[in-house]
């Protein structure tokens, strides 16, 4: 597909929101339970969409929809503007995008779209836990912000979200338009196709939200450091030695524990914990590796302790998750 036909092939896609407020409320609430969030009740949309193999889902919002309730997605979203204007309400504050930009929540971040008119035209990437595997976890590792391993980490809290201008951004309209086309006309291979290049559109926008020209010498040292350290537990994760760590990036270990807890908002045991249970995950569902082995791979021999912290880690114990994989 041309890229000059996206627009009118999205339209089709979407198609035209028939529904009232009230109806669209309605069935809304006929499928998923009110939450209480910071005082105010919200719908929960929860874990039944169907990912397959695909790790992405690719959606298209109703041109003249009237609004849509506040709710909240168990999902990392990404909501990208490909005409006109997308009216969106996120934790309570208006975030409308311009033709070109994009909105990253994570999960657990209410969010509620205003009416959209016949140009609106807005795209939603769902990403799952398991589009986080791999080389991502690399790539993440190395990025100078705490973001991406906040949206990566399930133990970690899930409550923030960033807003790009990024109508200027080749890289990002080059990226979505190309993972639109492989959805619009889909072969066997463009699930992998568009996974690369969600990877890619992922990835540009955790290392461009604060540049280093947009931050002081101070707030770019830290920034950078929330890197190293994020690198270095990648490298290390199996020893979890946060004395090591200080020693062999230059700080004092008392200031190294508390600048980790005051920058990502967990502790160096906790990151050390997700990495470990991260590459557990990929080993359960890439491996036929006896989980005791897999236990000792990632650095911890004790099983039970094991058992406990990938059962607090997934909610489900290993073997269980294991003969999840499709």
């Amino acid at each position: 597909m041309k890229v000059s036909q996206l627009p009118q092939a999205i339209r089709d896609a979407a198609g035209v929101q028939t529904h009232t407020y009230e109806e669209i409320v309605a069935h809304i609430a006929g499928k998923y339970p009110l939450v209480e969030y910071n005082g105010r009740e919200v719908y929960l949309f929860g874990q039944e969409r169907e990912f397959s193999d695909h790790r992405h889902i690719v959606a298209f919002h109703e041109t003249c929809s009237p609004p849509t309730p506040e709710h909240i997605l168990s999902y990392v979203l990404i909501t990208y503007c490909l005409s006109g204007t997308f009216p969106l309400v996120v934790d309570g504050k208006p975030a409308t995008l311009g033709t070109g930009e994009c909105v990253v929540l994570d999960r657990q971040v209410p969010h509620a779209v205003g009416e959209t008119g016949p140009d609106d035209i807005g795209v939603n990437i769902i990403l799952p836990e398991e589009f986080f595997d791999g080389f991502m976890l690399d790539g993440i590792a190395d990025l100078a912000s705490s973001f991406p391993s906040q949206l990566t980490t399930i133990g970690a809290p899930h409550g923030d979200w960033r807003f790009y201008r990024t109508a200027e951004d080749e890289v990002v309209r080059t990226c979505v338009e190309r993972v639109l086309c492989e959805r619009l006309e889909p072969d066997m291979t463009s699930p992998y196709i568009v996974n690369f290049f969600l990877a890619a559109l992922f990835t540009h926008l955790m290392r461009t939200y604060e540049p280093h020209g947009q931050l002081d010498d101070v707030a770019w040292e830290r920034s950078e450091l929330v890197g190293r350290v994020r690198q270095y537990i990648s490298q290390h994760y199996q020893e979890g030695n946060l004395g090591q760590m200080a020693q062999d990036l230059g700080y004092e270990r008392t200031y190294l524990s508390k600048f980790v807890r005051s920058a990502t908002g967990l502790t160096f045991k906790q990151l050390v914990n997700a990495d470990r249970m991260r590459h557990a995950a990929l080993m359960l569902r890439g491996t036929t590796q006896p989980i005791y082995e897999i236990a000792q791979a990632v650095g911890l021999a004790n099983l039970t302790s094991f058992y406990q912290r990938f059962r607090e880690y997934a909610g489900m114990t290993p073997q269980a998750y294991r003969d999840q994989k499709p």
